[in-house]
This record gives structure tokens, C-alpha cells and sequence, in this order.
């Protein structure tokens, strides 16, 4: 009586927008919300995502950069491929991480 659901039984309402507009987490949203107040990646050149599995933010920065910008998601984890965005498998607390990125 009067319990709250615990897990994926209450999903909010950013939950919902996230898969409506094929987003991959409901963080996307945060960041979003974060351009359009701080707009700063309308104009990068090269974004760098660190633990970005599922890669909800690549997808984002993927939209927002100019055509040509770089977007690149580290994460141990595998990342399903996303058109316009480079995903590495990778330790980013390594220093074997570092050459794989300049490349």
C-alpha cells in the first residue's frame, strides 16, 4: 500500500522521449538540455566521449556538431556502430588507449 515500483516498472517520462526519438539512454536529454543553454557544440570540431556506452551522447553530438566534426566514444563496454561517430573498445585508465585515440 502506497509502495512505489522499483526498476523499469517506473520508467519516467525522459525514458519514454528517449526511445520515441531513437535514443539509446534518457541522458541524451541532459545534454540537450546543456547546448541549448551553453551551445557549445554547434560549434566543435572534434567531441570526445568518454564511458559512452551506449553511446546516447555520440548519438546527440552526432546531430549538433557541424558537418565533418569528429566524434569519438571510449568505453569498455562495445558500442553499436552509430553513422558519423568512431566507437572504441577501449580502457580509458590505460596508457594503450592514448595511441588508439590519436589514430
Amino acid at each position: 500500500m502506497g509502495r512505489k515500483a522499483k526498476g523499469r516498472h517506473h520508467l519516467d517520462n525522459f525514458y519514454h522521449l528517449a526511445k520515441e526519438h531513437g535514443y539509446r539512454s534518457c541522458a541524451v536529454w541532459r545534454l540537450i538540455q546543456l547546448d541549448s543553454k551553453f551551445p557549445f557544440l554547434r560549434s566543435s570540431h572534434v567531441v570526445l566521449d568518454l564511458c559512452a556506452a551506449p553511446g546516447g551522447w555520440m548519438q546527440a553530438a552526432v546531430e549538433c556538431v557541424p558537418v565533418g566534426s569528429l566524434v569519438i566514444g571510449v568505453d569498455l563496454d562495445p558500442i553499436r556502430p552509430i553513422r558519423g561517430a568512431i566507437a572504441i573498445q577501449k580502457d580509458i585508465t590505460t596508457p594503450k588507449c592514448r595511441p588508439r585515440l590519436r589514430d
